[in-house]
């Protein structure tokens, strides 16, 4: 998972200081340590000046002091509001990647909806949804299980077309502009292409494919098993990890106490393997607690 937001945050923060060295040397306040007198110094830029340390020059009045001190708020203010513009609070996107010949990578997106993605797939998603709308962008193979909202549609870019769902689950291709394969498990699935404008709805038991710039619908779908033999989680929320899991289990269910269920675990899942188990290994490796009672398996701090 990574920041793409970062490298903006950088030049932002560069910009800011940048901006507060060239103020403070046009205005003399940068002193010499050897003479007192004010001159201008080279500082890293990644590194605050103290401001709240004793003055390097006794020669320096108090009024400097001060004014020094205001133009650095003035200039930290400043970088604030850049930051702000650059990685508003509800805008930071990331993007998941799964590598060739890796297993499903699986996670569970703020709003409840989960992403099974394929090898040589990268899904870009924001932190946090809008309000209005949920967007993101798929480039490669995944299988979506999306959270039913009415009022807030799920929109997904891919190359070829655009995706809106409310609630529903499907399969999602798209290989760099080449083509384009959907298949819905339930539900029903609005499709756009970009080329011509066209609108399909694709509902379950159907396949949309994009031949050229045609649409061909069909009566069948293509497989979902091949998602859910092996699936791997990469830094996930314990409470989300079993969440998923629960989804492939038919007698036993995961339970996380809340004291623990942000607790971060990568880990792989063989959807057939005996789930007390995967559970008991799940405990070993993060040194926690594993209670059965019936088909309710806990997982909670050591006693």
């Amino acid at each position: 998972m990574v920041n793409i937001n970062k490298e903006q945050k950088e030049i932002a923060v560069n910009q800011a200081w940048d901006h507060l060295f060239q103020r403070l040397n046009k205005d003399g306040l940068l002193p010499d340590e050897a003479s007192g007198r004010p001159q201008h110094r080279s500082m890293p830029l990644t590194r605050m000046p103290s401001v709240s340390g004793k003055p390097q020059s006794r020669s320096v009045h108090t009024t400097v002091n001060l004014s020094i001190a205001a133009t650095v708020a003035v200039c930290i203010m400043i970088g604030w509001f850049a930051l702000r513009k650059t990685n508003p609070q509800d805008g930071t996107m990331l993007v998941l990647y799964n590598e060739s010949h890796a297993p499903t990578l699986a996670t569970m997106l703020e709003d409840g909806s989960i992403v099974y993605l394929s090898a040589q797939t990268s899904l870009t998603y924001p932190e946090r949804f809008a309000e209005e709308k949920r967007e993101v962008t798929l480039q490669g193979e995944a299988f979506f299980e999306i959270n039913s909202q009415p009022e807030r549609p799920f929109h997904i870019d891919t190359d070829l077309a655009d995706v809106e769902v409310t609630g529903t689950s499907f399969k999602l291709k798209c290989d760099h502009g080449a083509s384009f394969l959907l298949s819905v498990r339930e539900g029903e699935v609005l499709v756009t292409q970009k080329s011509n404008h066209q609108t399909l709805t694709v509902k379950a038991g159907e396949t949309a494919l994009f031949d050229s710039n045609h649409i061909r619908l069909k009566k069948n779908t293509t497989g979902f098993d091949e998602f859910f033999t092996r699936i791997h989680f990469k830094d996930e929320r314990l409470a989300d990890m079993a969440a998923i899991i629960n989804l492939h289990l038919d007698t036993h269910q995961l339970k996380v106490d809340p004291a623990v269920e942000n607790r971060i675990i990568t880990f792989t899942f063989v959807v057939n393997s005996h789930i007390t188990e995967t559970a008991e290994l799940i405990c070993q490796a993060m040194d926690l607690h594993l209670t059965q009672q019936d088909n309710l398996l806990y997982i909670s701090n050591p006693e």
